[in-house]
Formats: structure tokens, C-alpha cells, sequence
């Protein structure tokens, strides 16, 4: 359900430039519109030329939502991205307990 959130949140969101919306809505137009570029007489394929658009469709939306909201957004199992987490570059200094006193 958070991948349907974050797609409509994407396509919703003003601060997202219309051009990079377009890669989500033309294949969305094209899956849902009955023209096929392999027509359906031809052996029954014209199921793969939908199937080739919806595995695009997927790899972009994954791609825009990375893009414009990171990681922030909890994973399909609902844990929190663990890179949320991570920190780098920190300089830190060892100090002996005996040096202290």
C-alpha cells in the first residue's frame, strides 16, 4: 500500500516538474488503452508488449520515488530503512580510564 501512496503522492506533488510525471503517465495511458503495438491475432502475444510496459512502468516508479523522497518511507515488510541509521565520517578519540584520573 505505501507504493500506491508514494504514486499518487508523486504525481500530486507540485514541487515535481511535469516532464518526469510524463514517464509514469504515458505508460499508464498506453496499459490502459485498448492499442497494442503487437495486435492480438497475431498468435496471442499482445499480452507481452503490456507486460514489457507494466515491468518499465514499475522500474520508474521505483527510480522517480527513490529520486525525490529517499529512503525515508518504510520497506514492504514495514521495517525502517536501516541506511537511515548509518553515520559517516566521524572522527572520535579513544580514552583510557586510567588516563582520566
Amino acid at each position: 500500500m505505501n507504493r500506491f501512496y508514494l504514486i499518487f503522492k508523486f504525481l500530486f506533488d507540485k514541487n515535481i516538474p511535469i516532464k518526469e510525471k510524463w514517464w509514469i503517465i504515458l505508460p499508464l495511458i498506453y496499459i490502459v488503452s485498448p492499442i497494442d503495438l503487437i495486435p492480438a491475432p497475431v498468435l496471442g502475444l499482445s499480452i507481452i508488449d503490456d507486460a514489457v510496459v507494466i515491468l518499465y512502468l514499475l522500474s520508474v516508479i521505483n527510480g522517480k520515488t527513490k529520486k525525490y523522497y529517499g529512503n525515508a518511507y518504510k520497506n514492504d515488510e514495514g521495517q525502517k530503512n536501516q541506511q537511515e541509521n548509518i553515520v559517516d565520517n566521524v572522527e572520535y578519540e579513544i580514552k583510557d580510564d586510567e588516563d582520566e584520573q
